[in-house]
């Protein structure tokens, strides 16, 4: 995601490919509460959280909305999957919610089977190869 954001050479392949990107919202309060943590270091947090804003809103990116079903669908993966984090669970639970397919390295998420997750090597395989099965 972050070659993504930094304007990867494969944007438009990307972009073709996935069409609308959206985030999770439990992905800023997960940022903010490292940040906090001093587990990522941020000297001028005001101005990080301004290019940030600034840089999602440039490159089209936005965030689902919050909703209840997310919460109790999370609720519902803890209690079955006893590995999974907080925020995970909330990341999980909005894929299974709105029918989506990530784009993850994590195998955890994988557990589930309503979780459709592609490995980012396979995802950049398609866009490379994409011209070829025509």
């Amino acid at each position: 995601m972050l070659q993504y954001l930094l304007g990867d050479r494969h944007h438009s392949d990307v972009m073709r490919l996935l069409g609308e990107v959206k985030i999770s919202p439990y992905s800023f309060i997960e940022l903010n509460l490292l940040v906090k943590s001093k587990n990522i270091i941020v000297r001028e947090v005001m101005a990080f959280y301004k290019a940030l804003s600034d840089l999602l809103n440039y490159r089209a990116i936005r965030t689902f909305p919050i909703k209840p079903e997310y919460h109790g669908e999370a609720f519902r993966l803890r209690e079955k999957y006893k590995f999974l984090t907080y925020f995970d669970s909330l990341h999980a639970a909005l894929v299974i919610v709105e029918n989506l397919e990530i784009i993850s390295y994590d195998r955890e998420l994988c557990k589930d089977y309503r979780i459709k997750v592609q490995p980012p090597r396979q995802v950049y395989w398609l866009i490379r190869h994409k011209d070829d099965s025509a």
